[in-house]
């Protein structure tokens, strides 16, 4: 009988669920999208027991599209989306049923107060994470001195991983450690809580749950949980990680200098790294791997495919209904009727993607996507190519920085995410990096990183380096074509010289004063 394990990743807009074996053969998967809620402006959240009930969704037709036994699968764990968080009741009921989401600026308004009591710098050097607004530990000083009722009812700080888990019947409430490091609330010295920022920051550190280590076993499924999932009772319930810790993993970046590309909703250029010196790499995110004690220098692009969605959602409502009569994909569609039809350079159309403020090396919040050089002679071709394009300029900005900090990295790059399953989307990528490109068997990388920790929780393998070698396979090497590659140099100057000039101009922060405020 065959042994097989599930992986699931609850991503920032949508949940996917596969049955795995432990060769890396897709057996079943389920997928549920969902849209974010924005009460106010800056302010992203979404439904704590929504997201509880898209996942049970998610894996209960993962398990029924396997047609298996549901004995043959010995445990799950679980890709959570990074630095969201909610707070937990003394009853374990999530307060006011929401999560605060980490595309959520609202503690741009605290960062002054934050800054003054432990600076930028000392956070990176303590958390690894560089000191802005959209993680945890920014919006949890906000919710401390904004509603302060809530602080008080708060028994625990939780992850989006803590609450799964504890949704799916962890025995404890737990934070598991390589997700927490992203917080920018752990000390990366002590793979724990930090006290020192605890201390600077007015936290009470009673309201820290205990941790555990990804891949370790926290619990097993009930049977309340077993009827909304389709899963054995008794199977394990295995602590996972970070969604982009685990998409690096699952491909394959397990050792110094491997390097993966991840674009969808949030991207993500990461690269191992043993021994970092976090005073030396400012910046960037420098989170724990799911083997502990080994980290990875993470070079983040908050907007992301996200910006592609938005076109998508825009742009092409007519591609989108066709989908939903036809059953295809409004991606395909939009990638044959306008993304091939429109040249390298989108004929001259610049997009920024910055929807939602832009990621390493600026780290601007106000700074906002845009069209440059549109004519009339432009088409809808040009406009959805050169989104396309911008969120790939976007990568190669990250990749040349993290060059210019002095991180070293091979040749070859192993991409990952929604973008990789785009044949067009794959050459651009490898046209605007000039470099060697490779995606995966197995596109959903955290997904696959998540089967494998649960694997190595369920005592199928011996150790990671085991299951990713054993799980993760690659697709056939992209070489990058040399006219296209000149065309790309000329419009990556333009990218970045359209930034430094708004910028410079400070017209980021007069287009924010126009926008509607709290």
């Amino acid at each position: 009988m065959v042994e097989c394990v599930v992986g699931v990743d609850v991503g920032t807009t949508g949940c996917k669920a596969m049955v795995m074996d432990l060769d890396g053969h897709t057996l079943g998967q389920g997928y549920r999208e969902y849209t974010l809620n924005e009460p106010k402006p800056n302010w992203v959240e979404i439904g704590a027991s929504f997201l509880l009930d898209i996942t049970f969704e998610a894996v209960q037709e993962a398990v029924a599209s396997s047609a298996l036994d549901p004995g043959q699968i010995k445990a799950i764990s679980f890709s959570v989306n990074r630095s969201s968080f909610c707070l937990m009741d003394d009853d374990l009921k999530v307060i006011d049923d929401k999560m605060y989401v980490w595309l959520d600026s609202r503690a741009e308004s605290v960062m002054e107060e934050i800054n003054a009591k432990i600076s930028p710098e000392r956070r990176n050097q303590i958390t690894g994470m560089p000191g802005y607004n959209i993680f945890a530990a920014a919006k949890y000083y906000w919710v401390m001195k904004n509603e302060p009722e809530t602080y008080a009812r708060t028994k625990w700080f939780s992850t989006v991983e803590s609450f799964i888990l504890h949704g799916f019947g962890s025995d404890d409430f737990v934070v598991e450690i390589s997700d927490g490091t992203v917080t920018g609330l752990f000390d990366v010295r002590t793979l724990d809580w930090s006290e020192e920022l605890a201390q600077a920051l007015g936290f009470d550190p009673a309201k820290f749950p205990p941790t555990c280590r990804p891949g370790q076993t926290v619990g097993t499924i009930s049977p309340a949980v077993a009827a909304r999932t389709g899963l054995a009772v008794g199977t394990k319930i295995v602590a996972g990680s970070g969604d982009q810790q685990l998409a690096a993993m699952g491909a394959g970046v397990i050792r110094d200098g491997a390097v993966s590309l991840t674009i969808g909703t949030f991207g993500l250029l990461a690269v191992g790294l043993a021994q970092p010196d976090f005073s030396a790499l400012t910046g960037m995110m420098i989170p724990s791997s799911p083997r502990l004690g080994v980290f990875e220098v993470e070079g983040p692009q908050v907007s992301g495919a996200t910006c592609y969605r938005w076109a998508r959602d825009t742009l092409c409502a007519d591609e989108v209904a066709e989908g939903e009569r036809t059953g295809v994909d409004p991606y395909v569609l939009m990638e044959d009727r306008y993304v091939k039809q429109s040249p390298p350079g989108a004929n001259g159309v610049l997009f920024y993607s910055a929807l939602f403020g832009s990621g390493y090396p600026t780290w601007d919040t106000n700074a906002t996507g845009f069209f440059l050089g549109l004519r009339n002679t432009h088409s809808k071709a040009d406009l959805i190519r050169s989104v396309m394009e911008g969120i790939t300029l976007e990568a190669r900005h990250i990749l040349e920085s993290m060059m210019s900090a002095g991180v070293e990295m091979e040749d070859i790059i192993t991409v990952t995410g929604g973008a990789s399953k785009s044949g067009s989307w794959r050459q651009i990528i490898a046209d605007v990096m000039g470099r060697s490109i490779r995606t995966l068997d197995v596109p959903d990388a955290a997904v696959l990183g998540a089967a494998a920790l649960a694997a190595l929780g369920a005592g199928l393998v011996e150790n990671l380096e085991q299951a990713v070698e054993r799980m993760v396979s690659f697709g056939p090497v992209i070489e990058p074509i040399e006219a296209n590659v000149e065309v790309y140099d000329r419009t990556f100057a333009a990218y970045k010289s359209a930034y430094e000039g708004l910028k410079q101009q400070d017209l980021f922060t007069q287009l924010a004063a126009l926008r509607p405020q709290e």
